[in-house]
């Protein structure tokens, strides 16, 4: 049986997560053969393949993401309509595209996947309205004093993600016939695009920068609405209506009509001609494997009448002509019209679609006009012309075929060229861009003021800054360098041993207080005899709460307008070396210090390292010392049923005095007479868990640490999980501080906390003077 969409995600979800181990995984894109998944701030792609339920996955390959935004922000598509013509309730339900993901066509909101995924239950019934002009031109008269239910045109059900975004059907009120009466007309006589869908959400967004722009983005959607609209804000369109065309009885869905693409859109037409003519015939032939020669000799030998209305005139047109001199030998003159006819509509849309310059859409146009020939024939001559124009003069110009993108904008070359010049990785599209040379290079290519003046006043110039960039472009591509390399170096520099006490990272949605509970353990199971007494019940277990609230970290980096005249690639090269190490050592410094200032356990009000908590010792480091606290950490009790935890230290933390003795008493195996002569420590812990610590001061101090995966020590959270520090454009650099004080500011950000929450896998010795 096959599997829907959904279902081969969730497969491939548990599967890959099963490899994870504790981190999330989180899958991006499915495609019949491989599967996009992140995995904590890395993307990875792996072949696949399902076999009765079961999946077995390829080897993970690391990826680069890159993002294709498309003009689709709040608005949706009409897919089909649900039913068949002549019935009751005919255009009264039609699958809808309600959104889809990416970045909106005005540039102000991206879309991400994830909180449209989760806001799914509010899509599901959403109430969908149809207001007037003045209320779409400004929003405040639409909820001045909430919308009239006159305005209510119908409600959506059975939302689902379709991988692009999600869809749903539309099902229109009878008190709405108008709005019925309007698509049904508008679909049948060729007019997909003349109404659209837009959604309308109340959410807690975040201000992201994308491709060098601020933007938008939702976190968490509260309410949703959606509107019917003429002018959705990203050119949603309908796309055919091909239920009209099908029934029931014909086994074609509506769905599969309208995966057709815009190259079948003869075959489509001929299918609803013969549908008119003769519906017994058309229930009966595999619509799929029909070619339009076949469709032609089948209409030709169906009775002439009515059942073209609906057809676009000009196909209509040429059908007729068709039936009128097709014989049953060999193909007419009329059906040789007919296919001329669509390598014609084929052309004008295929170049129209280019957005080739006209010149050259006029060279291919007198290419191909009045022959019959293959789309695929076209597509490659568009393409060649495409790539000839992208060699000539690297303009950014639209590429590709098919689906047309955008890519390779000379925007886009210029940030890699940026991103090269500071040592951030790029992507392999763009291993042929060289880098800047320099910083003054960069701004003179992004401005064109060539003198570095602030402001141009050269004509000719001043027309190439507006066509392409300014200054306030080259602060943000110099911002999403400078935060590029920021975590690519962050990531990279030792995090300072936090992994081997780090047992939980935790995503904080805002800053109110977090709260971490501490169960307490069951004791022994008692033996039960059912048929002399119930069940004993086992009782309430206890618990310690830990409470803590997240902590803002940041300030302000400077470029000044001297350091750019100057070429001072020393100087940023500098902030670039020094403040991604800043960064992680005081994420660093602020988990450490729990340990070292002997912070309070909030589970019970003492110091984390108390003779309560046995967990305190005072000798100096050394065999018999190291091997009492590796018996203490074995005597640690579960709370609530006091058996023992027997936990093992994994890790030993002390300072660069201790250097010499800790690495000798984990080397050292004098040749024993007796086994009282043994070094019971010998090669106990592993290289990487003798963690010299920077941040401890005191010469003799040192401690140990458990497994964090096998008993919690400490617990970190990130506002919006977002680990590695933030970078921002501080102030608008064309009013700013680049305006009046010849700099440009860049915010660094950094939100998190962390807290004990469980002692028993932690020992220190404080060792007197």
């Amino acid at each position: 049986m096959a599997l829907s969409f959904s279902e081969t995600k969730d497969l491939l979800q548990d599967a890959i997560q099963a490899t994870a181990g504790d981190s999330y995984i989180y899958i991006v894109d499915v495609y019949p053969d491989s599967v996009i998944y992140q995995l904590n701030d890395d993307y990875f792609k792996r072949s696949y393949a399902v076999t009765d339920g079961k999946v077995t996955l390829g080897d993970a390959v690391a990826v680069e993401r890159q993002v294709s935004y498309v003009p689709l922000q709040a608005a949706g598509k009409m897919l089909a309509a649900v039913g068949n013509p002549g019935d009751e309730d005919y255009g009264y339900k039609w699958r809808v595209q309600i959104v889809e993901y990416g970045m909106g066509k005005d540039g102000r909101i991206n879309w991400p996947a994830e909180p449209i995924r989760a806001a799914i239950p509010l899509y599901e019934g959403s109430r969908v309205f149809a207001l007037n002009d003045s209320q779409h031109q400004d929003p405040k008269k639409a909820n001045a004093f909430g919308k009239s239910v006159r305005e209510i045109v119908g409600w959506l059900t059975n939302v689902s993600d379709n991988g692009n975004g999600l869809e749903g059907d539309l099902n229109i009120l009878k008190a709405a016939k108008w709005l019925r009466d309007m698509l049904v007309d508008s679909f049948e006589r060729g007019k997909t695009d003349l109404l659209g869908l837009s959604h309308d959400v109340i959410a807690t967004s975040i201000d992201k920068m994308v491709a060098g722009k601020k933007v938008k983005e939702p976190v968490e959607i509260k309410s949703v609405e959606v509107d019917v609209v003429y002018d959705p804000t990203n050119n949603g369109k309908f796309l055919r209506m091909a239920a009209a065309m099908a029934s029931e009885e014909s086994g074609v869905r509506s769905q599969e009509l309208n995966k057709k693409t815009e190259e079948e859109e003869m075959k489509v037409k001929l299918l609803a001609a013969l549908q008119a003519r003769r519906p017994d015939l058309f229930a009966k032939v595999d619509k799929d494997k029909l070619t339009e020669d076949e469709l032609l000799n089948l209409l030709a030998a169906s009775p002439s009448g009515s059942g073209q209305e609906g057809l676009d005139e000009r196909i209509q047109a040429a059908v007729s002509k068709a039936l009128e001199g097709k014989t049953s030998q060999g193909e007419s003159a009329e059906a040789k019209e007919v296919k001329l006819l669509a390598a014609g509509m084929r052309l004008d849309r295929e170049l129209s679609d280019s957005k080739l310059p006209e010149p050259v859409q006029s060279k291919l146009r007198k290419q191909f006009e009045g022959k019959v020939f293959e789309a695929e024939t076209l597509q490659a001559a568009i393409k060649l012309e495409k790539e000839t124009l992208d060699a000539l003069n690297a303009s950014g110009m639209v590429t590709g075929s098919g689906d047309v993108k955008v890519i390779r904008e000379s925007g886009e070359k210029l940030q890699a060229a940026c991103d090269k010049m500071l040592g951030v990785k790029v992507a392999d599209s763009f291993s042929d861009v060289k880098p800047l040379e320099s910083i003054r290079a960069a701004y003179v290519a992004m401005t064109g003021d060539t003198e570095v003046r602030g402001f141009i006043d050269d004509p000719a110039k001043l027309r190439r800054m507006q066509a392409a960039f300014d200054s306030t472009t080259f602060s943000y591509v110099l911002g999403n360098t400078l935060y590029r390399r920021l975590v690519q170096d962050y990531r990279e520099i030792s995090d300072y041993g936090l992994s081997r006490l780090i047992s939980t990272k935790r995503n904080a949605k805002d800053f109110r207080p977090l709260q971490s509970v501490r169960i307490a353990y069951f004791g022994d199971i008692p033996d039960v005899n059912p048929q002399a007494l119930d069940y004993a019940d086992l009782g309430t277990l206890s618990d310690e709460k830990i409470e803590y609230t997240l902590n803002q970290k940041g300030g302000i980096i400077t470029i000044t307008r001297q350091m750019i005249i100057n070429d001072d690639m020393s100087a940023i090269q500098k902030i670039l070396n020094r403040l991604p190490r800043a960064a992680r050592r005081t994420v660093a410094k602020r988990v450490w210090n729990l340990f070292i200032n002997n912070a309070t356990y909030k589970g019970d009000n003492k110091a984390v390292f108390h003779t309560d908590h046995g967990n305190l010792g005072s000798a100096a480091y050394a065999i018999a010392s190291a091997l009492a606290g590796e018996t203490a950490m074995e005597l640690q009790t579960e709370p609530g049923s006091n058996e023992r935890l027997m936990l093992r230290p994994v890790t030993v933390a002390f300072p660069s005095q201790l250097f010499g003795i800790v690495s000798n008493v984990n080397t050292y195996q004098p040749q024993a007479v007796t086994v009282d002569n043994a070094n019971a420590m010998f090669n106990f812990f592993k290289s990487e868990g003798i963690i010299e610590c920077p941040f401890m001061t005191d010469a003799t101090d040192w401690m140990m640490f458990a497994d964090p995966n096998e008993v919690e020590i400490v617990e970190i959270a990130y506002l919006n999980g977002q680990e590695t520090p933030e970078m921002f454009v501080a102030d608008n650099p064309a009013v700013g501080q680049f305006f009046v004080g010849d700099k440009m500011q860049y915010k660094l950000r950094h939100e998190y906390e962390a807290d004990i929450v469980d002692f028993r896998g932690a020992y220190k010795a404080v060792v007197a003077g």
